[in-house]
């Protein structure tokens, strides 16, 4: 039950007591019944009966009020400072620490679960199921990393932040938005190469070897690629581009050139 709510149900609550002692009440000359609060917000709901959140206790307070009319006993609400040393408001709650800290039913049944308590209770539940889950499947890193030997296989993309990993790896499994990608699944009227702006269709082969604005990068990928690999010229211009990325010494010479590069980026608007 949120805060809120239970300031309206204690409310409720001291009205009953004054409904079952109203002949006691009336014998006495008492005309107004004062209850005391220290939270506003519940003080003002209660004098609002329009659908929301605590509507239904709002409700339930005005009736007991209105029970009180036909015999002359009028009900007020006021505010009272919390935790200003007023004896009535410590002695408030004293007894309630006392009922949350008791175990076991306190006697009192709730009129109602409260749908925005219900929200807080299921937030809080999915917040500690996630707390519990992400320590054993995830690490504290802004890059993609797997636990275990997943983790180790291709270090130099997995320890990348994530943006330039995605790249890689779209490149990889052939899923990277190039033309021919965009033109399959109907996203572009035609695959050419908007880099370039030729007549070629735009495939990872086009883009790792022939763009013409990508040259300059190109060179010194194909050079690394040599170089780490032990290939020969003629094997780096003939090397299928799905090769090149299987092979984990190539990753580092292939990041660079995506960190230089715009490709797997979405064309220009």
């Amino acid at each position: 039950m949120e805060v809120i709510h239970a300031e309206l149900l204690a409310i409720g609550l001291a009205l009953d007591v004054a409904i079952e002692k109203r002949e006691t009440l009336q014998v006495h000359g008492v005309k107004t019944v004062a209850v005391f609060s220290d939270t506003q917000a519940a003080i003002r709901r209660a004098a609002l009966l329009q659908p929301g959140p605590g509507q239904r206790l709002a409700r339930r307070m005005n009736r007991r009020a209105r029970s009180l009319l036909p015999h002359a006993i009028a009900t007020e609400i006021h505010w009272v400072p919390g935790h200003s040393g007023i004896p009535g408001n410590k002695e408030a709650d004293r007894q309630a620490n006392l009922a949350r800290n008791t175990s076991g039913s306190t006697g009192i049944e709730r009129p109602y679960i409260s749908a925005s308590n219900m929200a807080r209770r299921i937030s809080e539940g999915w917040s500690a199921a996630k707390a519990e889950w992400e320590p054993d499947k995830c690490t504290k890193h802004v890059s993609y990393r797997l636990k275990g030997k997943a983790g180790t296989k291709r270090p130099i993309p997995m320890t990348s932040v994530k943006p330039l990993a995605a790249r890689f790896y779209q490149l990889k499994s052939g899923h990277a938005p190039t033309g021919v990608y965009q033109k399959w699944f109907g996203h572009r009227d035609d695959d050419k190469c908007w880099w370039c702006g030729g007549t070629v269709a735009q495939t990872r082969e086009h883009l790792f070897r022939h763009c013409s604005r990508l040259k300059d990068q190109q060179k010194p990928l194909w050079k690394t690629v040599g170089q780490t690999t032990g290939w020969k010229a003629g094997r780096c211009r003939h090397v299928q581009i799905s090769e090149l990325f299987t092979k984990e010494e190539c990753d580092q010479a292939v990041m660079d050139f995506l960190v230089a590069t715009e490709v797997r980026k979405f064309p220009p608007e």
